[in-house]
């Protein structure tokens, strides 16, 4: 018997069941509890007052942004990027290395890999090795087997079922973290700007309602990719960026451009915080993990 075939038997994790996920876009809203008086927000307004300038939410893995950026409940996060620079790859390193390994529970969507490539290149972030053998995975499950969720779609979702599937994961599985992979996925014409508003705004509303935070990922306009890009440089509405909370993009040095980083990431929203600005990463190959670099970045 396998290291796996061991683990799985030790296992005792309750089965998900089948879920009607249209019946959670049902619930009666109750307009009349949104309607508060400037004093209920004492408590609210005290905690805001003595944390001054400290920086709320999970911490970014790299040292360089643990006092300029955090990812926040209720509130949704746009990650972009030119096509093959590295960023389903740094979201799903995120989640290991913050999202997890602070015991926040995450699904990920990733509508354009198989649920197993999506898990064996997250065992070679965790275990720092080009090739995982059965023990790594073992101990990959072990670690985080009951707070990684991954939904089991190929191809796409239509946006109410997935509205659906978001609220049952915060409502009931008590997930903080919800990845969508990506938003082309999902609303397919890159020309159906008002879809691709209505269906960021629902995002918008859904996270504000459960406190669960929402990454979606989208593909930049193709451009030159010697050149980092930004959130104004993504596919589609205007109103992609400008309704989320916070922008994220990642770049990637795949041609070798002398005296650039391997990865430069750049924060060019954050509305919750001061802070944009963007820090230079190394990549390791072999085992898919970034880490901060001092190399100046154009």
């Amino acid at each position: 018997m396998s290291k796996l075939e061991e683990m799985a038997k030790k296992l005792d994790l309750a089965a998900i069941p089948n879920i009607d996920f249209d019946a959670y876009m049902n619930a009666s809203k109750d307009d009349n509890q949104k309607i508060k008086r400037v004093s209920d927000y004492i408590d609210e307004l005290e905690d805001f007052i003595n944390s001054g300038d400290q920086i709320s939410g999970t911490q970014f893995p790299f040292a360089k942004l643990h006092s300029l950026f955090g990812f926040r409940d209720s509130e949704v996060t746009l990650w972009t990027g030119y096509n093959g620079h590295k960023k389903s790859m740094m979201l799903g390193f995120v989640v290991l290395k913050s999202f997890l390994a602070t015991n926040e529970k995450t699904c990920i969507a990733s509508f354009e890999m198989k649920p197993v490539k999506t898990i064996t290149r997250m065992v070679r972030q965790f275990s720092h090795t080009a090739k995982p053998v059965d023990a790594d995975y073992a101990n990959f499950i072990q670690q985080v087997g009951g707070k990684l969720y991954i939904l089991d779609q190929m191809g796409g979702m239509t946006p109410q079922r997935l509205y659906g599937v978001i609220t049952y994961c915060a409502k009931e599985l008590g997930i903080k973290h919800f990845v969508i992979d990506s938003l082309m996925r999902v609303i397919a014409g890159e020309d159906d700007h008002n879809a691709q508003k209505d269906f960021i705004v629902k995002l918008c509303e859904i996270s504000n309602a459960t406190g669960i935070h929402i990454h979606i990922v989208h593909h930049t306009k193709k451009g030159d990719e010697n050149k980092p890009s930004g959130r104004y440089d993504a596919k589609g509405s205007g109103a992609i960026s400008d309704n989320v909370h916070n922008s994220i993009t990642v770049w990637a040095n795949k041609n070798k451009l002398k005296d650039m980083p391997d990865v430069i990431l750049t924060c060019d929203k954050q509305r919750e915080g001061e802070w944009e600005g963007r820090i230079a990463l190394n990549f390791d190959s072999q085992t898919l993990n970034f880490s901060e670099s001092y190399k100046e970045s154009a």
